[in-house]
């Protein structure tokens, strides 16, 4: 007869644990910023100029182009410019010739001459398909691709988000970022504006109200709608 009796307890002694369980671990609980992380990657942008032994400067198209990537490095460049000409081959001399007109005209486009460096592949014997090479480094954001579908059933049994849930968010979010390279390395302060600073101090020491003066003839009113 005790045994009977206990015999119902000691199999909700049993269950117990198991309904204790953690059914949703750390890995369910991540956001969609840790499920779609934008990773930050270098690539190289390059621009190749083919070697004519006929012309004595840059064509007026080479010279498009070149402002164009020029721009580009302005807007997303990080590092130096790389100058690279054949060496060694038939074109030699002429290749050497175009890199340093690249060189030229890349500084009257307001490309520092510190920015702009050398550099040489080889190339042995003769060769039509001869080119100065110009290049830099380059950040690009790219999040994870959308449209997997998987665990759906199962993330809805867990009452947990679907794997596309803030995908498509942050490869917006990637695809706005001005800089990737923010990312990475935030970018450097600006120097502060020391004769801001100094007039503010003085008004300080005197006594004087530090802020902006405010215009009270300025009439200002909210909508009562």
């Amino acid at each position: 007869m005790t045994l009977k009796r206990l015999t119902p307890a000691l199999v909700a002694l049993c269950l117990l644990p198991a309904c204790s369980t953690v059914f949703n671990g750390p890995n369910e609980a991540r956001t969609y910023e840790e499920e779609h992380p934008i990773a930050v990657e270098q690539q190289t942008v390059t621009l190749t100029v083919p070697v004519d032994a006929t012309l004595s400067e840059l064509s007026q198209i080479d010279k498009a182009r070149l402002r164009a990537f020029v721009q580009t490095y302005f807007t997303r460049g990080h590092g130096p410019i790389t100058i690279t000409a054949p060496s060694g081959g038939q074109y030699d001399i002429y290749g050497q010739s175009l890199a340093a007109d690249l060189r030229q005209e890349m500084n009257n486009l307001g490309v520092d001459w510190k920015v702009i460096k050398g550099a040489t592949y080889r190339e042995a014997g003769f060769s039509e398909n001869s080119e100065v090479i110009v290049s830099f480094t380059n950040y690009v954001a790219t999040a994870s691709e959308c449209g997997d579908w998987s665990e759906e059933i199962e993330r809805r049994f867990r009452n947990i988000p679907a794997k596309n849930f803030g995908c498509f968010a942050q490869q917006n979010l990637a695809a706005m970022i001005a800089d990737p390279r923010d990312l990475v390395t935030p970018t450097a302060l600006a120097d502060s504006d020391a004769s801001r600073s100094a007039n503010v101090y003085e008004k300080y020491v005197q006594g004087e109200p530090t802020s902006s003066q405010s215009d009270d003839s300025i009439d200002i009113q909210a909508s009562e709608q």
